[in-house]
């Protein structure tokens, strides 16, 4: 029995440290989808994770197998569900609400927070329905823009700003 938890911590806690490092190079394991749902990948590797946890903590407490596993389950499926609840729902809302602004940005003028080093990255900010933003940003053409540089935003992709000095 104690195998078998410590399989389903292993693949969900595994689970959630590949993801974070594959998806730290360039979202390899980008595994959202549009809609908000109970089902996501990440939502059902915290559930292996806390049931796995659970039954090995409930073992020794409870006499019969079906008691630790119902436990565990019922453990993971409500801590589960509250992440689901309070944290992916309303990031989900909030991605929603900024996704549609992002676009309409295109145009604006910003200034580069962070030097775009030629072919990388680095960082605008800019001034959009009073609120001060920022984001990650490449140049148009590839060459570097030096910090403080006004440029425009020409496009947006993958959620990176692409922009160019402003003339």
């Amino acid at each position: 029995m104690n195998v078998f938890f410590f399989i389903c911590l292993g693949v969900g806690a595994g689970f959630v440290v590949i993801s974070v490092l594959l998806g730290q190079l360039g979202g390899i394991m980008d595994f959202d989808v549009a809609a908000v749902s109970p089902f996501k990948p990440i939502l059902i590797a915290f559930f292996l994770t806390v049931f796995g946890g659970l039954g090995l903590i409930f073992v020794p407490v409870f006499p019969v197998a079906w008691m630790v596993i119902g436990v565990a389950a019922a453990g993971g499926l409500g801590l589960s569900y509250l992440i689901f609840r309070f944290v992916v729902v309303p990031l989900h809302r909030w991605q929603n609400t900024s996704a549609h602004d992002r676009q309409s940005t295109i145009g604006v003028t910003a200034k580069v927070a962070e030097t775009i080093p030629q072919g990388g990255y680095g960082k605008i900010s800019y001034t959009y329905d009073d609120k001060i933003l920022s984001g990650p940003a490449r140049s148009e053409d590839g060459n570097e823009i030096e910090r403080n540089t006004v440029v425009e935003i020409v496009y947006i992709e993958k959620n990176t700003y692409h922009v160019r000095p402003k003339i």
